[in-house]
């Protein structure tokens, strides 16, 4: 067998080489990690692509990017915007003659599925057209590689050793909200390479941001003339999927509890379904579902139907 990734051992002769596995690990990793629902999952993939809320936009973002430098979008969560935009922008060939266009993701998780999800549209195996870069895992192939994601840590560290970034045609930097360190390093640096690289494209992506604040910082007009901007706004409206937003009606002494109980709450009212519970760390992670079998168990058949399951791909902590 093969020495486990990352644990140094001699390789005997006749027995598998070192490094043999990694491509295996790396697809069910990636396989692993994406959770997706998709209420269009028996219509083509064409149909499925068509149906999302940003389609209706193609053309004008396009145009927008053709005639801007840069280009914020502020697109609702499930509109289509961070795996369409990017094939958008290969169709309309930005990624011609040896370019690239790469997308940032402030998660290595985020990166993988979304890139997983984009090379599953264009009918590409995982690291060929379509790849991703992460720390410690490069998933892609420099000669064919046309879309590629990537953290923006990532993309800092590529800045290192080719400040200008000559092999990207368009940068998308997606949900730029989340203003890690990163982000914002990479957002300040992208600004002094497009006053060297006149013909580098910028695409800042968003579900919640303040778009007047980035074309700001980002238009280079000096002048009183709105027809020389640099920068351009797009709102993208509608989602995929109806989206209702309920507030507790005062604080709550322990988040965990509460979290059980708005749950099963839900599980017992509510239709058949999924509900997916967000929280502050990998300890309350490691922690709910243990809750929840207790609690399923001490209510017996009334909660028979109910499966509580963790993300997969994530490594929780023991407990």
């Amino acid at each position: 067998m093969a020495a486990p990734v990352g644990s140094i051992r001699f390789w005997k002769p006749g027995t598998e080489g070192p490094g043999v596995g990694i491509a295996e690990e790396r697809q069910s990793t990636a396989e692993v990690s994406s959770v997706i629902y998709n209420p269009h999952a028996s219509l083509s993939i064409e149909q499925q692509r068509q149906r999302l809320p940003v389609f209706k936009l193609r053309n004008h973002i396009l145009y927008l990017v053709e005639n801007y430098q840069t280009v914020v979008i502020i697109g609702e969560t499930g509109s289509g915007k961070s795996t369409q935009i990017p094939q958008y922008l290969t169709e309309a060939g930005w990624a011609a003659e040896g370019k690239v266009v790469g997308v940032t993701q402030p998660r290595r998780v985020a990166a993988v599925s979304v890139a997983g999800r984009v090379a599953e549209e264009r009918g590409a195996l995982l690291g060929h057209e379509v790849g991703y870069c992460i720390r410690f895992d490069d998933c892609t192939d420099p000669q064919a590689t046309r879309i590629k994601f990537l953290t923006d840590g990532m993309l800092v560290r590529e800045m290192m050793s080719d400040p200008l970034l000559t092999k990207y045609s368009v940068l998308m930097l997606d949900e730029a909200h989340e203003r890690t360190l990163y982000t914002d390093i990479a957002i300040g640096l992208l600004k002094k390479v497009q006053k060297k690289r006149g013909d580098l494209r910028l695409v800042v992506a968003s579900a919640t941001l303040d778009a007047e604040k980035f074309k700001t910082f980002f238009n280079q007009n000096e002048t009183s003339d709105p027809s020389r901007d640099t920068c351009a706004i797009l709102t993208v409206e509608g989602r995929t999927f109806p989206v209702d937003v309920f507030y507790t009606q005062s604080p709550v002494p322990d988040y965990l509890k509460s979290t059980v109980q708005t749950v099963m709450k839900i599980h017992q009212s509510d239709k058949e379904g999924d509900i997916l519970a967000f929280l502050t760390g990998q300890l309350y992670q490691a922690q709910l579902p243990n809750l929840f079998l207790y609690l399923i168990h001490s209510m017996g058949t009334q909660c028979a139907l109910a499966h509580p399951l963790r993300i997969p791909g994530i490594r929780y902590p023991s407990l």
